[in-house]
């Protein structure tokens, strides 16, 4: 039984950097050959593919974790609920690319493509994950991979120097081939029946409304705190931001592959009615957040050597290390917010993160009012998951009190 944890644990993070190679490789071209400015209008739309990304996986893909997807009735209620998503973003995204875009309708489209590629795309893996398949899910974001890398060695001969549009139309190569390759591994059953229904579909709002809007709020936060300073500032600042990020983003493919076994364990169990020691969630908790240290100080560190040499372009150590520390509170709060949503609280983790994200919000709001520099940013936003990290921990161990006391009096 270990063995088989250990191996889905290393394949769960395989997959994840896999995927997250794909997406760093389009970066980093984005990041060697754009100028600031247009670096900062691709970090905003991808921005905001992360948030539509995060829409969806919190009201579908979790929502066929959670549930049984294989149930006619919530099945067909998730394929309404996909399709409601899918066509909300895509009308995001198209006003937000016209809005920002000095390329015309050609990178709006493009865009728009992307969007929905990418949602299929994650859908796909969610179901892996679902299956607790990870091994499958190796597989297919390795292909992803592969594609991505070929298609942004081929992409410059074929259109010239690289653009946000020539970017967005690589990932739409490796979106595609995630759908392809998945769709050849997964089983009939899980390809059938896709058919729009309503029946369920109060139900699984109850839970997937509350979950959607908690997955987004981090990713949406990041894209306000963006725009703010795109339109206080300017977008070369936005870029100045995007690429302190983007040195340690590695360090997210831990934290998510992680979160992403986590889930599918703890809602297996959740459904077979077995009751977990809150005390193994605080050792994940430190395990992930001694990783997250480790692993952001030596990308740090080895950033604020190499990027000025490689990409001439100067890096903040403040900067890039207040992205550290931001990653180490959402890794701390990571496992107790996995547990609560596996118990289907959602609304609850929705009101957690909320406050979370305004507080970070708030404090980014006054900073660059007051003219601080942007430098301080992520450091802010920090903050607010220490509120997380509090507040959920504490509902994981109240629940488990209140069950044992349940439990004492049968």
């Amino acid at each position: 039984m270990f063995g088989k944890l250990a191996g889905d644990g290393a394949a769960g993070i395989l997959s994840q950097a896999a995927t997250a190679a794909a997406s760093f490789a389009v970066q980093l071209v984005a990041a060697g050959t754009l100028g600031l400015s247009d670096y900062g209008v691709f970090a905003l739309l991808l921005a905001m593919l992360v948030g539509a990304n995060a829409l969806h996986v919190g009201f579908v893909c979790d929502g066929f974790t959670v549930f049984d997807r294989h149930d006619p009735g919530c099945r067909s209620s998730l394929v309404t609920g996909a399709l409601l998503v899918m066509g909300a973003c895509v009308l995001c995204a198209v006003v937000l690319a016209s809005t920002v875009s000095r390329e015309g309708p050609w990178l709006t489209a493009v865009y728009a493509v992307l969007v929905v590629c990418r949602l299929l795309a994650e859908t796909v893996r969610r179901i892996f994950v679902a299956r607790v398949n990870f091994g499958s899910l190796l597989n297919n974001d390795l292909c992803c991979l592969s594609v991505t890398l070929l298609a942004l060695a081929v992409a410059p001969a074929l259109f010239g120097e690289p653009s946000p549009t020539m970017l967005f139309g690589v990932m739409c190569c490796g979106a595609l081939a995630t759908i392809l390759t998945g769709l050849v591994q997964l089983p009939r059953e899980e390809r059938g029946g896709l058919r729009p229904g309503v029946r369920e579909f109060p139900a699984l709002a109850g839970f997937a409304v509350w979950r959607a809007l908690q997955a987004g709020l981090r990713p949406m936060t990041l894209l306000a705190v963006r725009l703010l300073v795109a339109n206080t500032i300017s977008t070369a600042a936005v870029g100045v931001l995007e690429l302190a990020r983007l040195v340690v983003a590695p360090v997210q493919v831990l934290i998510n592959g992680s979160g992403s076994l986590l889930l599918g364990r703890i809602a297996a169990r959740e459904r077979s009615g077995d009751e977990r020691d809150p005390a193994v969630l605080g050792k994940a908790s430190r395990a992930l957040v001694f990783a997250t240290v480790v692993c952001g100080g030596a990308l740090g560190g080895a950033a604020l050597v190499l990027v000025p040499l490689v990409l001439d372009k100067s890096l903040d150590p403040m900067l890039v290390f207040g992205w550290v520390a931001y990653q180490v509170t959402w890794a701390a709060g990571l496992p107790y917010v996995t547990e609560l949503v596996a118990r289907r609280v959602s609304r609850r983790v929705f009101r957690i993160r909320l406050v979370d994200s305004l507080v970070g919000l708030v404090l980014t709001v006054v900073a660059v009012s007051t003219g601080v520099t942007v430098t301080v940013l992520p450091s802010l936003l920090a903050l607010g998951g220490l509120y997380t990290v509090y507040v959920a921990r504490s509902a994981v161990f109240g629940q488990r009190a209140r069950r044992t006391e349940e439990v004492s009096r049968c």
